[in-house]
């Protein structure tokens, strides 16, 4: 059913609604004169006869002159005859809406002091409201923006569910307006509403945090650094590429009605805001050696990706203040633009990158799109959008803070989202949905389906507290580990055939970087819980003593001054760490060995990942899972309980080594793990790492070799 249109004349003076219509609180229509179209189809009688019921003006109890409550004289701030709470200004934008019948309160026999030992429900029933609510859109209100009004916002949501919304779920004010969801409360999900604000309002503050002085990027400055006519192209890069591993956008907005290959309409890409769609065409850049037309222009024409992630990253910070969904899709576009700069690949995260996770998190929450909303009064195409967009926001607060070991922003306890199903992949009009093996078994489910696991992986080992118990406790983080490591096992049996690593190379549709970047995520973890497991195995040599010498006084016991004083001489400084088997059953060697072939096959893959893998997307934080990977095979060198496994832990740091260089011409996202590992070697070991003295043997021996 289509929305109706916002001017509602059957609520006016002179259209008023018919009787029949009247008693349900439904729309009447009567465009086509009477009867109006319910009662034709319903075949009733369309009668006039019951006028509506007088309603009290608050404004006579508000006006000068009314009397005081208490002493306390409460003067009007409207003209005579004008209701103050739907009093509106000329220019407004949003549809009049005029005050509904009034109905009288029903407390059906509760009486003061009364317990109801009942369902709440049962002891005050709510005014009457429209039995039904059309379907519009949160996203797409003109001229205003939706944030969520929370459980415990300023705007009580148990208290909004008394209002009296219209068909459409609105309730109209002056600037500010509420809208219903639509289809809560129901069992275990509570009341939804939102808050829409005129984008005017937001005008001064916009301004605020503008990035350039002057007005921000406009579609005329996109159209100069794509021209329309190519950014079609670059859409249709987009949806094969980018979007199997990040589906960020709805391809029914863009007017594709297949899921298979198709360039979008300039009418659609008319429609799109301009951060979302530079977002779009940076994203899908990369891919142009796909496109017979495109690669020939990208020959000889300077690239605009920078220029284009510099207008998303200004619109972001202009329009985060009236923020729809595009502000969101655009944000985690950008999260994930590589660098341009090769140079860069070799540097750590700045701490920006983990402050803008947060604030992504923090947008989507304000938009509500961590809420189950599929019964909500929007449109499908909205749902599916929606429900995709909170996953990917869960995705990367979760891969993020395990990488980067930061404590998450998303707790278990503040979303309801249920998981992806084919039905959020669907594309198309709502009579001719679509979809196919490639939108079923599409890498983004499977990626969402890790991520969570790398939350429990985290929860587990990873927090300070669990770190904090867990970090001298072998026995317990073997039996999590091996719990943790099933679940892994069974995430990949749950893997399409297509997508098993001995097919990797023939996934849907030949693309095989789908396929090779969920392998690396999936190995990465593998590597965390061996990482965890391998900690307890090598206890900590006691810290050392702490001098400040800004307290030390003359009179200070220790001689500082003293140039015979030698703080090797102090007992632990310099102590080695104890490294040993601390189990007599064999599971701290068992683990030991599941570790080094862990470590094996990542070499193995990284070895033989090819150019069409290079050439596939890859999520930005990839680049952090190959210095972990560095990290992890240098923990197995260092941390060798004896010289075999030393020599295992030497062979597996060279061969890694080597993969890297070979690779990284090629494949920039390894550079970090080559740079970390380059910087060791180039330090030395031995001056590096407090090394046991078989561990320092080899060394010294493949290097005199």
């Amino acid at each position: 059913m289509s929305s109706p249109p916002s001017a509602r004349p059957y609520r006016s003076k002179r259209h008023r609604p018919c009787d029949q219509c009247r008693a349900r609180k439904l729309g009447c229509q009567t465009d086509d004169g009477i009867p109006c179209q319910r009662c034709r189809s319903a075949k009733l009688d369309c009668t006039f006869a019951n006028p509506p019921p007088k309603r009290a003006r608050l404004s006579e109890s508000l006006s000068y002159g009314a009397p005081s409550v208490d002493g306390l004289h409460v003067p009007s701030v409207t003209s005579p005859g004008e209701d103050p709470l739907f009093a509106r200004h000329p220019s407004q934008d949003f549809p009049q809406s005029t005050p509904a019948e009034s109905v009288e309160p029903h407390f059906a026999g509760l009486e003061f002091g009364q317990v109801n030992t009942q369902s709440p429900a049962s002891g005050i029933l709510l005014p009457n409201r429209p039995p039904t609510q059309f379907v519009q859109s949160i996203d797409q209100l003109s001229h205003g923006f939706a944030q969520l009004f929370g459980a415990s916002a300023e705007s009580d949501p148990w208290l909004l569910r008394h209002c009296r919304f219209d068909d459409s779920g609105m309730k109209y004010f002056y600037k500010v307006h509420y809208r219903n969801a639509g289809g809560v409360p129901t069992a275990q999900r509570i009341p939804v509403h939102f808050m829409i604000t005129a984008d005017d309002l937001s005008t001064p503050i916009k301004q605020e945090t503008r990035a350039s002085s002057g007005a921000g990027p406009t579609r005329e400055q996109l159209d100069c650094l794509v021209p329309p006519e190519y950014g079609r192209r670059l859409v249709a890069l987009f949806i094969k590429y980018v979007f199997p591993a990040l589906p960020v956008i709805s391809r029914s907005q863009l007017g594709l009605t297949t899921s298979s290959y198709q360039l979008p309409d300039l009418s659609a890409l008319a429609k799109v805001p301009v951060h979302l769609l530079a977002a779009i065409y940076a994203s899908a850049f990369p891919f142009v050696a796909h496109d017979d037309y495109l690669c020939v222009l990208n020959t000889y024409h300077a690239s605009p990706v920078q220029g284009l992630w510099r207008m998303v990253y200004e619109l972001i910070a202009e329009e985060i203040h009236s923020p729809r969904l595009a502000v969101l899709q655009a944000a985690l576009l950008y999260v994930h633009q590589q660098p341009i700069d090769e140079s860069r690949y070799t540097i750590a995260e700045t701490p920006f990158v983990w402050s803008f996770v947060g604030q992504i998190v923090g947008l989507a929450c304000s938009l509500g799109v961590h809420i189950e909303c599929r019964m909500w009064g929007i449109p499908a195409w909205e749902k599916r959008l929606r429900r995709r967009l909170w996953w990917a926001v869960y995705a990367e607060d979760k891969w993020r803070s395990l990488l980067m070991g930061r404590p998450p922003y998303i707790h278990p306890a503040e979303w309801d989202v249920s998981e992806l199903d084919e039905g959020d992949f669907l594309v198309g009009p709502r009579k001719s949905f679509s979809t196919c093996s490639s939108d079923t078994d599409i890498p983004f489910r499977y990626q969402v389906n890790l991520a969570r696991i790398a939350e429990e992986i985290h929860e587990t080992f990873y927090t300070l507290r669990a770190s904090q118990v867990l970090n001298a406790n072998f026995t317990s983080s073997a039996e999590l580990g091996r719990a943790l490591l099933e679940k892994l096992n069974g995430w990949y049996t749950s893997l399409p055939e297509t997508f098993r690593l001995p097919n990797w190379s023939k996934s849907v549709n030949g693309m095989a970087p789908y396929p090779t970047s969920i392998h690396f995520a999936y190995l990465l973890l593998v590597v965390f819980v061996y990482r965890a497991m391998l900690r307890p195995m090598a206890r900590s040599s006691s810290p050392p003593m702490i001098f400040d010498l800004e307290e030390m006084s003359g009179t200070s016991p220790l001689p500082v001054d003293d140039p015979s004083f030698d703080f090797m001489d102090v007992p632990g400084i310099e102590a080695l760490p104890d490294i040993e088997m601390l189990d007599e059953s064999g599971t701290s060697e068992l683990t030991l060995h599941a570790a080094e072939k862990c470590a094996t096959i990542l070499v193995n893959f990284t070895r033989r990942l090819t150019p069409s893998d290079f050439m596939g997307f890859w999520y930005s934080w990839s680049r952090i899972g190959f210095a972990t990977v560095s990290n992890f095979l240098m923990l197995l060198l260092v941390q060798a309980p004896n010289e075999s496994h030393a020599m295992r832990g030497k062979n597996l740091v060279e061969s890694w080594l080597q993969v890297l260089r070979c690779q990284s011409p090629s494949f920039p996202l390894v550079k970090l793990g080559l740079a970390r590992l380059d910087a060791l070697h180039w330090s030395g070991l031995d001056n590096t790492f407090v090394l046991p003295p078989h561990v320092q043997e080899v060394a010294m021996r493949d290097s005199a070799a």
